[in-house]
């Protein structure tokens, strides 16, 4: 009877907004900001020694997030170059920031982020005062 009573108890006390978990903790009923926008999920890494380049450190930070790297095929030059540079030392360390934040720190300021979040893959666009680098093959 005890233990009924107990059950009826934790059922009263769930409700739309939350579920009375303990006697000072009440859980909310909805997912969490960064399970429906995955990308802003807060991370915290040190790239392991065998991640040499931007584009080995964005496909390591995409890893469990649920996005992917754009196709290369569908990747623009200035893109596929600068994932090719070596990662430099002051990133090898990030966090705790965004996963947002961490990829545009990966291309640098040349790139806005973009995101397809119906195939959800992660593509970056040079940006139109960067454009001049690439005519003059600087990039």
């Amino acid at each position: 009877m005890i233990l009924l009573g107990t059950f009826l108890t934790k059922i009263c006390l769930a409700s739309e907004e939350g579920t009375q978990t303990s006697r000072y903790l009440t859980i909310k009923n909805k997912p969490k900001l960064e399970q429906v926008d995955l990308i802003s999920q807060t991370i915290q890494v040190s790239f392991p020694t065998n991640i040499l380049t931007v584009g080995d450190a964005i496909k390591y930070l995409l890893r469990f997030s649920g996005y992917s790297l754009v196709s290369e095929a569908r990747m623009n030059q200035a893109l596929s170059i600068t994932l090719q540079k070596p990662l430099p030392l002051v990133d090898r360390t990030l966090g705790p920031i965004s996963l947002h934040d961490a990829l545009k720190t990966m291309t640098g300021v040349g790139f806005d982020l973009m995101l397809d979040p119906i195939h959800r893959e992660v593509d970056f666009k040079l940006k139109k005062s960067y454009e001049i680098y690439m005519r003059r093959g600087h990039v």
